[in-house]
């Protein structure tokens, strides 16, 4: 693959203000904008056009929505822009600065109002013609909109199109009319349904906590604008999504095994393990397995200490308070690092007797592995569970919400449905595994080729005074340097050993990318 790593923003409302000729004009204004100020000046004056138009068509004059909606759509849609134009805007700038080529299009002029989809064709070439796509759109009753759902059931129902996505990176942005508006679970949603139908997942930059994607909120139209905090979420996102497409442009052959990290986290009767062997029993030495069972461990509760991590250190240092003789994860600590696919597994049945679960003690209790700077940055992640029929917990999604916040890339989790003792889709689950390590080939290339980049790997401790005032006194004393180039020197020690070497790669090149 060779040339710019491609970024396609989708815009997803019906109240777009861009299609045609201005999906263009909007590109080219990007382009032309040179810092965060000026983006921002650029974005209110767009509002203030998108409201403009809505004043012309109508509004001003008392008109009925229809008649104003209807006015709109017979201008020449290349001035203006809407609440979720706003925040996917700021986020393909945010990519542009990473080097990123971008595209925008507007879904309305695929699905219009009408109903009847048009232009399918091209819809499709420009999907498959980018490395990654980025989705701005409305909240509608926490859910994505109905341009988002005729997008997905585009792909879903044509399996040509949905064979050519696989493996092509995700990551979405929601605009809500308040803050609380349900931008999270459309985020989720979105993400739920595209990650099932191949794609890779990813949600907003460390600068912005490591999140769902980009949350924005206008109650009224042409004000997602002011929503400051709104858009630096959208920025990461682009942020996000382009360091990781600039890095999987640059592929790589993997000389080792994929390693696979097993997290049992509900089991009965050591079921799942025994489950797990017979998965992998086929793929060999093509990967290199570790198996944790955390259901036959001690894991006391997260305390939610102010300052977490207890300090900044090397990633092989345990750094979580709790230190007791009936805790078992500091000695479970060095087995969770350095990994290429994180698994965490749960056994669900509709008769619980017997069942162990540590799952969310366990999760609460890696928050200390998060806030170390995401020790599992760019690592993939697929939730794997053995789902009695009947049973109801909803593992696979709550083990994607809560693993995704660690800066990782989400993968189609794997769902095994039993019925008795047997596996009812045992072929669709070998499969989605044998996907799920070619895709691991991939992505590895973009773990390693991280080597400590700090803009996109340092946890920003937001709404966390005391852990903030904890961080600057760190700096000062140049703890976090100290981590940077341990990670950075075990990273590029991995690289060197484990993938085959670009011819352009040289010892400057990678020094560099560790300043």
């Amino acid at each position: 693959m060779s040339g710019k790593a491609k970024l396609l923003g989708i815009a997803a409302s019906l109240r777009n203000a861009r299609w045609g000729i201005g999906n263009q004009k909007l590109i080219d204004s990007l382009k032309d904008i040179s810092s965060k100020d000026e983006l921002i000046n650029f974005l209110a004056r767009q509002s203030e056009l998108h409201l403009e138009n809505f004043l012309q068509s109508g509004r001003s004059e008392g008109k009925s929505f229809l008649e104003i909606y209807s006015n709109l759509k017979k201008k020449k849609g290349d001035n203006g822009l809407s609440n979720s134009e706003v925040a996917l805007a700021a986020s393909l700038w945010s990519a542009l600065q990473m080097g990123v080529e971008i595209d925008h299009l507007s879904l309305s002029e695929y699905f219009p109002a009408s109903g009847r989809s048009r232009d399918l064709d091209l819809l499709r070439e420009k999907l498959t013609s980018a490395d990654g796509i980025l989705v701005s759109g409305p909240v509608y009753f926490g859910d994505r909109g109905s341009l988002a759902h005729s997008l997905i059931n585009l792909i879903r129902q044509d399996s040509e199109l949905c064979s050519q996505l696989q493996g092509k990176l995700y990551a979405g942005i929601a605009v809500g009319a308040k803050r609380n508006g349900g931008q999270e679970t459309n985020l989720i949603y979105q993400m739920w349904d595209l990650i099932n139908l191949g794609f890779l997942a990813v949600g907003n930059d460390s600068d912005t906590t490591s999140q769902y994607g980009g949350t924005g909120h206008g109650g009224d139209i042409g004000s997602m604008y002011k929503d400051a905090y709104g858009l630096e979420t959208a920025m990461g996102t682009g942020r996000r999504i382009s360091s990781l497409i600039n890095k999987l442009k640059k592929r790589r052959e993997l000389l080792s095994p994929v390693k696979v990290l097993f997290v049992v986290l509900q089991d009965k009767n050591f079921e799942v393990q025994q489950r797990i062997k017979e998965l992998i029993t086929p793929f060999g030495q093509d990967i290199d397995v570790t198996i944790i069972n955390v259901t036959e461990k001690s894991i006391l509760r997260c305390l939610a200490c102010d300052f977490c991590p207890t300090h900044i250190d090397v990633d092989k240092v345990y750094r979580c308070i709790i230190k007791s003789s009936k805790d078992d994860l500091e000695e479970l600590h060095p087995a969770l690092l350095d990994h290429d696919v994180i698994i965490p597994v749960a056994l669900s049945l509709n008769d619980t007797t017997g069942v162990v679960n540590n799952y969310q003690t366990f999760i609460e209790r890696t928050r200390y592995l998060r806030r170390g700077d995401y020790v599992f940055s760019n690592q993939l992640v697929a939730p794997l569970t053995f789902e009695e029929v009947g049973a109801r917990e909803n593992y696979s999604m709550r083990m994607m919400t809560s693993m995704l916040r660690h800066h990782t890339v989400m993968s189609k989790p794997l769902i095994a449905h039993i019925y008795g003792d047997h596996i009812l889709n045992r072929t669709q689950v070998e499969n989605d595994f044998r996907v799920l390590v070619q895709s691991a080939r991939q992505v590895v290339n973009a773990r390693l080729a991280e080597v400590v980049e700090s803009e996109n790997s340092k946890y920003n401790p937001i709404g966390y005074v005391l852990s903030s005032a904890q961080d600057a006194e760190n700096e000062r004393l140049g703890a976090r340097d100290l981590m940077k180039q341990d990670r950075y020197s075990r990273l590029k020690h991995e690289a060197d050993a484990r993938l085959k070497p670009l011819i352009e790669d040289s010892e400057d090149n990678l020094a560099g990318l560790a300043n």
